[in-house]
């Protein structure tokens, strides 16, 4: 599939995100076809956005790509705006699942790093057979969702 193809069915799903710069991209785009600026971090709020749009899930507002990362090395992601686009929408004392059978947990605690070993993150969850586990499983907005959201 190409650009236009891709263009095409967001534009008909209603999903293209536009960039600062005018042009319109598919959604699993992380940059902008055009001017190759990145759509990961809100100006306004600075909320990562974990679905890559250019629209923030917080505060609605748009995402430019000058606001990311070092400015001399280009766009890249900082630590920071990687850890939040793993952790995506969890919060403590959250609900969520993975998209699997019995896969809801709840979330007791994020540990942002950075760290000196492996993990440099990790994520404690309780599951519903009340074992805890530590993980660095990023979040995939693809299968996972929120099953009960804990309050900001």
């Amino acid at each position: 599939m190409t650009y236009l193809d891709d263009l095409a069915a967001a534009k008909r799903a209603r999903r293209a995100w536009g960039c600062p710069c005018g042009a319109d991209n598919p959604p699993h785009y992380d940059a902008c076809h055009d001017c190759q600026r990145p759509s990961w971090t809100c100006a306004s709020c600075g909320t990562v956005n974990s679905d890559a749009w250019s629209q923030c899930q917080e505060c609605d507002n748009t995402i430019p790509g000058e606001v990311l990362g070092d400015r001399d090395e280009g766009f890249e992601m900082t630590y920071e705006e990687f850890v939040a686009l793993q952790v995506g929408p969890r919060r403590v004392g959250g609900r969520y699942d993975h998209g699997y059978a019995d896969s809801e947990y709840e979330v007791l605690a994020i540990d942002r790093g950075p760290r000196e070993q492996w993990p440099t993150w990790q994520i404690t969850v309780r599951g519903k057979d009340g074992q805890v586990r530590e993980h660095c499983t990023g979040w995939d907005p693809r299968k996972d969702r929120i099953v009960d959201q804990a309050p900001a």
